[in-house]
């Protein structure tokens, strides 16, 4: 007897092993992971079958000749089914986009291959150290596995560009293992190593593709961001609709200087673990403190948030105490509202940091109202990139009218943008996402140099014009490097110090500190500082008091007002009154008409910003409206 089987055994141990690692993990059962675990299952078998048909030629007097020919037969017809499965495998993540027809043509093959083996006998060649099959089913054997590779090839290098990269290479060294091994065994018939080239196939498609690892929490052993994306984009791509639960933990901050570093790590794993248990769910870790709860119906959803509200009223165990931990929580009803599981992913971030802001108690729900608001913010994010990339930036002026002296000597600089489509955008549009993206501190630079590129070219002094003011936001006064960039901006263009009078609003002069440097370095330049909207924030007189201001702006709001509130008239007179004792200047703003104008002329504002002088005007206009005045 002939028993050169020491090579399936060795693939039979692999490939046990892998389904033993596999299996023992938790997974995520998406399509890519469904078919590797066909396809290994069938290789399993196929081996088996290779092992019991040795042994079915070697005991084939015993057994007889039907029980050897279905042996051999079953064995051949595996190796034909691995074959039709790796390229089954091979287009796992776009399945979708062929048609049925495709895919039953793929099992013709099959068909044939059992069609064959029916009418045709395999024929046994036993000698002392070789064993081995032969005749028409084999060769039929062979071709259609040939088939099947050139196939699997074919539709890999035509759909690449949808195919993982990773998943290519696996393939591709899938199939040349597999091609080299049956070369060798066919033209040495003693070395039967197309089983073992299955399994290390196999070995090396799970190492590289389908370890369930891949997608878990180490920390926490729950599927983590990549999980997320993989079966998130399945879903989306079969429409198969799942609603979202979204978990914020809060006050990890303060737990990790309180208790330090391992408490956190054990107020994030009893969290994680009792999240996990939430019936029909599957528990994701997108971020550090950022948990997603998937779930198949709404109705599951509203449930899982009512428990989850609910244990988090209870405290959580930490070292050797309970502490009380905030979540804030958002929930997405339908998954299928998202094209891509990008958009997804970058909605639920969105949303997080949105919850937020919230009280703990309130669960964000993201409808279409919300998504129509964040959708908002993507255009004006979009059109201020666009804007800085392609030179949309505008600056208007609005001319600020001397009472005293009966002429303009002052504008206000106004930012404008124009997004990609030529239409103007506001700033009550993009001014505040800017703040909180930081995006205007490149904004506020472009508007400065735009400025003092206008005073240098257009020579404003020659129209009257002693200074223009530009704003500056919270965000820019908080940067250190705040006055060294504006200075040398100023020096580039060659412009005075004194031509330039920078606005900061009630809110910037909270940080005291930081701007207060700021505002004593360009002063000592030579320039000058107002404060904006006044009466429109906390109005803190110690700040007004103690910061180097020269002019104060009423905000239009007082403006508007102080002709409906007796109150606000008593205040307003009694608020310029003492200004002007603090050797301050006024500019009213907001003032539309002559009632307006003649009002605060006889509280003796110096200046008056509104329009019933004018509106805010592009700068290829605005000094040829100030020449009329001359």
């Amino acid at each position: 007897m002939v028993w050169n089987i020491h090579f399936q055994f060795a693939a039979l141990v692999i490939a046990l092993v892998i389904a033993i690692m596999c299996f023992g993990q938790k997974r995520l059962n998406f399509a890519a992971e469904r078919a590797f675990t066909k396809l290994l299952f069938i290789v399993i078998v196929c081996v088996i079958l290779d092992i019991l048909s040795i042994f079915a030629i070697n005991y084939r007097d015993e057994i007889g000749s039907t029980l050897t020919q279905i042996s051999c037969k079953a064995y051949l017809f595996s190796i034909v089914l691995v074959a039709c499965y790796a390229a089954f495998f091979s287009v796992a993540e776009i399945r979708y986009t062929f048609k049925q027809f495709w895919i039953y043509m793929t099992y013709v093959p099959l068909v044939v291959e059992a069609v064959v083996l029916f009418m045709c006998p395999v024929k046994v060649y036993v000698a002392d150290n070789d064993i081995f099959t032969y005749g028409i089913p084999v060769l039929v054997t062979y071709a259609f596995c040939a088939l099947y590779i050139i196939a699997t090839f074919v539709m890999i290098l035509c759909l690449r560009d949808k195919i993982n990269l990773k998943r290519r290479y696996a393939i591709y060294f899938w199939m040349i293992a597999w091609l080299v091994a049956a070369i060798i065994q066919f033209v040495n018939n003693e070395l039967l190593v197309v089983s073992l080239a299955m399994a290390i196939g196999c070995m090396y498609m799970y190492c590289k593709l389908e370890n369930p690892e891949y997608h878990l929490d180490f920390a926490t052993n729950v599927f983590n961001r990549k999980g997320f994306e993989m079966i998130m984009s399945e879903h989306i791509k079969y429409h198969e609709k799942k609603a979202l639960v979204n978990m914020e933990i809060r006050d990890m901050n303060m737990v990790n200087e309180v208790f330090g570093a391992h408490a956190v790590e054990t107020i994030i794993l009893a969290i994680s673990k009792f999240a996990d248990n939430i019936p029909d769910s599957t528990l994701f870790r997108l971020e550090d403190n950022l948990f997603c709860i998937a779930l198949d119906k709404p109705e599951d959803a509203e449930k899982a948030l009512e428990y989850i509200m609910k244990r988090f009223e209870l405290p959580w165990s930490v070292e050797n105490g309970t502490m009380e931990i905030g979540v804030s929580l958002s929930y997405i009803e339908d998954t299928l509202k998202f094209k891509s599981v990008d958009d997804l992913e970058e909605v639920v971030h969105y949303f997080a940091a949105e919850s937020i802001k919230r009280p703990p108690s309130e669960i964000l729900t993201i409808n279409d109202e919300e998504l129509a608001v964040r959708q908002r913010s993507l255009e004006i994010r979009h059109a201020i990139e666009w804007a800085l990339h392609n030179d949309a930036v505008e600056v208007y002026y609005q001319p600020i009218y001397n009472i005293k002296e009966g002429r303009f000597s002052a504008m206000e600089a106004l930012v404008r943008l124009r997004d990609d489509k030529g239409s103007m955008v506001m700033p009550s549009d993009f001014i505040e996402y800017a703040e909180k993206n930081g995006m205007i501190l490149k904004l506020g630079e472009v508007v400065f140099r735009k400025v003092c590129e206008f005073i240098q070219r257009m020579h404003v002094d020659e129209y009257g014009i002693e200074y223009i003011e530009v704003n500056l936001s919270v965000v820019q006064c908080i940067q250190t490097d705040m006055a060294r960039i504006l200075k040398n901006i100023m020096g580039e263009y060659q412009i005075p110090p004194y031509r330039i009078n920078f606005e900061i609003t009630e809110t910037a002069t909270g940080s005291s500190k930081v701007i207060d440097k700021n505002m004593r370095e360009l002063l000592d330049y030579g320039c000058s500082f107002s404060l904006d909207d006044y009466g429109s924030g906390y109005s803190n007189l110690t700040y007004v008091v103690n910061l180097p201001l020269k002019i104060i702006k009423i905000d239009k709001l007082i403006t508007d007002s102080y002709f409906l509130s007796e109150k606000v008239r008593i205040a307003t007179e009694y608020t310029i009154e003492m200004l002007h004792k603090l050797g301050m200047e006024i500019v009213v703003e907001g003032v539309d008409s002559e009632e307006k104008y003649l009002a605060f002329k006889k509280l003796n504002a110096e200046y008056i910003q509104g329009f019933y002088f004018s509106k805010p005007l592009p700068k290829d206009r605005v000094l040829n409206f100030i020449q009329e005045w001359l």
